[in-house]
């Protein structure tokens, strides 16, 4: 058995198991409990959107693609059998980092990886575009909200990917990204929320914050943020109606 169709066997699985997680590990929500708050207009509520997940999800059949492709990938696969690489990849993955800082970070810290970075960029923006957020997206625009992305994209990565889907971007008007120059920080960590609440705290308006994940929305709970947990498109549009918000 070659090595390359270990490696394939191996991106397979962990597809197929990220996939099955993500069909039946959301819990739906009850959005009675958000209407504990003030009531939501574009006067007293910025809308906030996660990235990965809710407006776009990852293509993997395209991953699968770019990597075999690409003409460096053997090359890729030979430099990544260096323990050193490895015991950097166990760090990263035990303090729960982004994809950016395997990405980037090992890219600058071993020079043998350093030709992959692109290679790695490219596959990470291997995303589809859930057309139908987009549109809940655009309507909200048009009601005078105020949109901002708060998302654990980095920013070199979420850089390249604006340029190849502009469309996605043209809507917001901040974003809240984790970087190398504020040491990673990302959601759901305490002072990821206190930087972001610190942003909006001038403007004095409330957030309404729409998440996939259960960790980071129960988290945002704490701060006074109005937490959505985003299961699909048709969920969302019915809780901002029933929310006043569409």
């Amino acid at each position: 058995m070659s090595k390359t169709f270990f490696i394939t066997l191996i991106i397979l699985a962990i597809t197929f198991v990220y996939l099955a997680l993500k069909l039946f590990g959301k819990k739906t929500i009850d959005p009675k409990k958000l209407l504990k708050h003030n009531p939501i207009t574009p006067q007293n509520t910025v809308i906030t959107f996660d990235l990965h997940d809710v407006i776009v999800n990852y293509d993997y059949a395209a991953i699968i693609k770019t990597f075999f492709k690409s003409k460096k990938k053997l090359r890729l696969i030979l430099a990544l059998l260096n323990p050193l690489v490895w015991w950097d990849i166990i760090k990263l993955t035990y303090n729960k980092a982004i994809a950016e800082q395997y990405i980037v970070g090992l890219g600058e810290k071993h020079t043998s990886l350093q030709p992959y970075v692109q290679l790695g960029i490219k596959i990470a923006n291997c995303q589809k575009i859930n057309h139908n957020v987009i549109q809940i997206i655009k309507e909200l625009k048009n009601r005078g909200y105020t949109l901002h992305m708060f998302s654990n994209i980095g920013t070199i990565i979420c850089k390249q990917f604006e340029q190849k889907e502009p469309e996605i971007f043209q809507y917001f008007d901040d974003f809240i990204l984790p970087s190398k120059q504020n040491g990673y920080l990302r959601k759901p960590h305490h002072n990821a929320f206190v930087n972001y609440l610190e942003k909006v705290k001038n403007a004095q308006k409330q957030v309404l914050f729409i998440d996939d994940k259960t960790r980071n929305t129960k988290k945002s709970h704490k701060y006074g943020i109005i937490g959505i947990q985003f299961k699909n498109h048709v969920q969302l549009r019915e809780i901002l109606k029933y929310l006043g918000v569409l």
